[in-house]
């Protein structure tokens, strides 16, 4: 098994992020970090002390739902977080990644908005990309669906959600 410690000498450039979010019927909250370049999967199932992506869209002050397009955690707080996740390893899923180029091409690219349902909560996978100035991780939706269905046209997000399986 990788033994990957995420830390202050230790600090990913990027992770990618699944997450199911629902407060409909009930608090449900599950998904995982992935590691694709170590090879490390961390799993959660409704956590107890969890922190939330911050958010300043206008339903998100209390709550951060998962559609939110400028979401951003400081460092040490998703590293807490992925510390109470179940760890695996699994086969890294890519070799490198230029990250500035895909960063650049989802923040310009816009989204295709199919609308969504209602209390159905949101599924998201995004990009969680590393700021070191600011010292957070901020979150790239690459798609959603559920509540809020969006889907990023930048040309990089089709091969980012293949690492989900």
């Amino acid at each position: 098994m990788n033994n990957t410690e995420y830390n202050d000498e230790n600090i990913p450039s990027f992770f990618l992020n699944y997450e199911y979010f629902n407060l409909a019927w009930g608090k449900t909250h599950h998904g995982y970090f992935l590691d694709p370049l170590h090879g490390l999967i961390m799993e959660y199932q409704n956590p107890k002390d969890w922190f939330s992506f911050s958010s300043t869209e206008k339903y998100s002050t209390n709550v951060f739902w998962g559609y939110e397009k400028d979401g951003a955690i400081q460092r040490k707080l998703l590293f807490h977080n992925i510390k109470q996740s179940t760890k695996r390893a699994i086969r890294p899923t890519m070799d490198s990644i230029d990250l500035d180029k895909i960063k650049m091409d989802l923040d310009t690219s816009g989204f295709d908005d199919s609308g969504g349902g209602c209390d159905m909560g949101v599924t998201s996978y995004t990009l969680l990309i590393y700021d070191p100035i600011k010292d957070v991780y901020r979150r790239k939706i690459l798609k959603t669906k559920g509540d809020s269905c969006l889907t990023n046209k930048s040309s990089y997000t089709q091969e980012l959600l293949s690492c989900f399986k």
